[in-house]
């Protein structure tokens, strides 16, 4: 429990969005399943339940054994491809060193603004493709905290906001 006071809201927001998704598609399962009789979306709705919760507990385990990354600084630039999923997004921290991040195209980050990104932590595949690594790396994503937008006066986010991408 002191695992969970301790970690990142946006984290603890995927982990019960993910599971009220589960809870929420097997409550409507059942309900139509008492007006309609019809057994195969009760199932349906019964493997999407237990793949959410199933999915929650695979970010708990995460968080609760600290195997996660962060990645922060300002958003200095924003591009995306027509027909691609993703978009790319670079990041600069304090100390000037450049990342570059690949997210979902849902993924709204604003140029000059400050920026927590967390993913979890694991061997990082790279096959050469710039499709392919995308497409291997895209599980990775937890989410992110917008920190508010660059001063450049004091280096402090003037407010914190937090978002998380569910999937």
């Amino acid at each position: 429990m002191n695992t969970l006071k301790n970690c990142p809201k946006v984290l603890l927001q995927k982990i019960l969005f993910t599971a009220l998704i589960g809870i929420g598609c097997l409550l409507v399962g059942v309900a139509y399943y008492i007006f309609s009789r019809d057994a195969i979306t009760l199932v349906l709705s019964g493997f999407v339940f237990v793949f959410s919760i199933a999915r929650s507990a695979g970010v708990y385990i995460t968080i609760s054994k600290m195997k996660y990354e962060m990645v922060e600084g300002i958003c200095i630039g924003v591009s995306s491809k027509p027909f691609r999923k993703y978009s790319t997004v670079k990041i600069m921290d304090d100390s000037g060193i450049e990342t570059t991040l690949r997210l979902v195209k849902q993924t709204k980050v604003r140029i000059g603004f400050r920026y927590r990104f967390y993913f979890k932590h694991d061997e990082r595949l790279s096959v050469g493709s710039e499709f392919f690594d995308a497409a291997l790396t895209s599980d990775r994503f937890l989410g992110f905290e917008e920190l508010g937008e660059f001063t450049a006066a004091n280096k402090e986010p003037a407010t914190s906001r937090s978002y998380a991408t569910p999937q």
